[in-house]
């Protein structure tokens, strides 16, 4: 298990102002620059290098559209665009750290009440719970916490950052697209890409396709990349290989824990 790498942030300001760029940069706050910090939050901290194409793909917008929004969030304060020479990596700043990972927080916990408390589908939960959002304030959102009985992840497994700003993600295993034929593995997390494939969600849920579930690879397509397994239920899937590689898993048989609850494994990486 590692901790998301703070070094992957830089401070908005210099020492000693971060708590006035911090409020100035909180009262520009739209609600697309909030989804859009969420987003550059929650693929970091799963891919640690993120570019302006993949958040495009991500979101579903044009790269024009991403460019000129991540100009806009650069002169504002809340990310840097380092230059790699042929494309220009996004980095956010302490500013846009926070914003990002308070949308995190609460997104990810109000698709676990939907989940629980309402009975939505996770795909119902992941839809809904934005339009839920903007009335959660800070104090509902840690009376909602605690009477979730404090969860450590989102419905799909993805962990949910603490109040305190500490966000572990599992790196104990590796992408679905890794694994060969006859390989047992455990599905660990559904990654914030895969959530925004409603299609693919909606196709691992009527298969029973969740955390903790367990995996016997029957084939892997050598040219396309494709994975075809069965779950521990008997059924039998087939993901391409851009879906595979957005589905994390753990080597082996599932552990302790009832399959499809979203448990992650916190022994140390």
């Amino acid at each position: 298990m590692a901790t998301v790498d703070q070094r992957a942030t830089e401070q908005a300001a210099a020492p000693g102002r971060a708590g006035h760029e911090v409020g100035h940069a909180a009262s520009k706050i739209t609600p697309a620059t909030e989804h859009y910090l969420q987003s550059i939050y929650a693929l970091t901290a799963e891919r640690k290098v993120l570019i302006g194409a993949r958040l495009a793909q991500h979101l579903r917008v044009s790269a024009p559209s991403v460019t000129q929004t991540l100009q806009r969030l650069e002169r504002d304060g809340f990310i840097r665009l380092r230059d790699m020479g042929d494309r220009k990596e996004i980095v956010l700043t302490e500013a846009g750290r926070q914003i990002g990972e308070e949308s995190t927080r609460k997104h990810r916990l109000i698709e676990r009440w939907l989940q629980k408390e309402l009975r939505l589908s996770s795909t119902e939960a992941h839809e809904a719970a934005e339009r839920f959002e903007p009335g959660f304030t800070p104090l509902l959102l840690d009376r909602l916490y605690d009477a979730l009985g404090r969860p450590d992840t989102c419905p799909h497994g993805n962990p949910i950052p603490t109040k305190n700003g500490h966000m572990e993600m599992d790196r104990d295993g590796v992408y679905l697209s890794e694994v060969r034929p006859g390989d047992t593995v455990t599905l660990g997390r559904i990654t914030e890409e895969a959530e925004a494939d409603l299609d693919l969600l909606t196709y691992l849920e009527r298969n029973g396709v969740g955390p903790n579930v367990g995996l016997t690879i029957l084939a892997v397509d050598r040219m396309s990349g494709a994975v075809t397994a069965v779950t521990d239920a008997g059924k039998e899937i087939r993901l391409e290989g851009r879906a595979a590689a957005l589905i994390w898993v753990r080597r082996g048989s599932a552990g302790p824990g009832t399959p499809g609850t979203g448990a992650v494994d916190n022994a140390p990486a």
